[in-house]
């Protein structure tokens, strides 16, 4: 019987993902990506399985702090003004989906993704002997105030319709949780389903050694382009080795993936949220577990290599030269509830990367609509190492024809 084969273009967590349940379903893989497993998007991330984070990034209540964060250059959103007319009309869907029948309907449908996020971690790190990388400790969202706490209740609301249980804390009893809290906060709560990971880069690469001993290969190269006969992707070129046959092509290029499938004649609308990450080797403080802060978005959690902050949105472009100023006000944002923070040193990393973003806050799985053996696993957002190996399962049952767990519809690469 003649092999099943894949490629699969990126090797961040969506990629790897893909290329070990492909593994599991029979077929051989190939994956390609210019820097080594676990180095783009996926390396710096907040660290979180955040499963019970189903309402999506903009809702009607964020709108109205939109302006606000707007005015500050190094708030938690900010455009650079110069991309602004090429980010129109994503900004502009954007609003479109944070109507609220929209937000109900994207909530759902980031449910309905989340339901095996555990699971499908699981599977491929207890494969791998690397089950001990997740921390199953829910995430604490942090609160200044009664007003701020109160301000989150529809999020709240909805996390609970689903099962999440968001318990209230005091601020004495966050503090018995997590001492190095400081002595200002008001109160607490669970997220209802936010685990962590000790170091994302180390789970992409758990992920990609096992599918190399069990035969697949990893391709070091740039993709050029998409060479089509007909109704089906042949050849792709790469920068450095030239032409490579395909059988069947997957997409997990992350914020590149919209300039592949517009290769194909699909018009996909893909930002790159770019964000920022700042590591403290040397931060003076202990957490168990990660937490956030009502005051702005990001999160601060206890990794291997140092207490990782992380968070904000930069809408810049895929090219602009980094903005370090970022990660530094992440600092100065968790110093105000982490007293104990020392300041950077010389130890300390800053990092950027470009979260491939829609603006309904919903991936791209799916088949391509102009292209018989093109799959499609990108737009992620905030939610790439959350999703990431429930995507790859996805993919691969579409691929098989095994029948799905979930409504794949609100994922379909047309619907922008």
């Amino acid at each position: 019987m003649t092999a099943l084969n894949a490629t699969i273009i990126g090797a961040g967590i969506v990629g790897m993902s893909a290329a070990a349940f492909l593994q599991r379903s029979g077929y051989k893989v190939t994956v390609i990506d210019r820097v080594p497993p676990g180095e783009g998007c996926s390396f710096g991330n907040a660290g979180g399985l955040a499963f019970a984070e189903i309402v999506p990034t903009i809702h009607p209540r964020m709108l109205t702090k939109i302006p606000g964060w707007l005015m500050d250059p190094l708030g938690p959103l900010t455009i650079r003004w110069s991309y602004l007319p090429k980010a129109l009309p994503w900004l502009m869907a954007l609003g479109r989906n944070a109507m609220p029948d929209r937000v109900k309907a994207i909530t759902d449908a980031r449910a309905a993704l989340a339901l095996r996020v555990v699971s499908d971690f699981e599977t491929l790190l207890q494969e791998a002997g690397a089950r001990d990388l997740i921390r199953y400790q829910d995430t604490l969202r942090i609160y200044d105030n009664e007003t701020q706490f109160l301000a989150d209740a529809g999020e709240r609301a909805a996390k609970n319709a689903y099962g999440y249980e968001t318990k209230r804390l005091s601020g004495g009893e966050v503090r018995e949780l997590e001492p190095a809290i400081g002595p200002n906060v008001h109160c607490g709560a669970f997220h209802g389903g936010w685990y962590f990971v000790t170091s994302p880069e180390r789970v992409v690469k758990t992920i990609a050694a096992e599918v190399v001993k069990n035969g697949g290969t990893i391709l070091a190269d740039d993709v050029v382009s998409l060479e089509r006969d007909g109704s089906k992707v042949t050849h792709v070129t790469l920068k450095a080795n030239g032409r490579l046959a395909v059988d069947r092509l997957v997409i997990c290029a992350g914020a590149y993936s919209h300039l592949l499938a517009k290769q194909l004649g699909e018009k996909v609308l893909l930002e790159a949220e770019r964000g920022y990450h700042m590591v403290l080797p040397n931060s003076g403080v202990s957490l168990s577990r990660s937490i956030t802060y009502a005051r702005t978005p990001g999160a601060a959690t206890p990794m291997e290599m140092g207490l990782r902050l992380a968070g904000t949105d930069e809408f810049a472009g895929l090219d602009a030269a980094p903005n370090y100023a970022r990660a530094d006000a992440l600092w100065t944002n968790f110093k105000n509830i982490l007293p104990g923070l020392r300041e950077p040193d010389s130890a300390t990393t800053r990092w950027m990367g470009r979260r491939p973003g829609t603006p309904d806050s919903l991936p791209v799985i799916g088949p391509s609509k102009t292209t018989s053996n093109v799959w499609y696993g990108f737009g992620h957002g905030h939610m790439g190492l959350t999703w990431g190996p429930s995507t790859g399962r996805l993919i691969a049952e579409l691929m098989t024809g095994a029948k799905s767990n979930i409504d794949l519809s609100p994922f379909r690469a047309d619907r922008f």
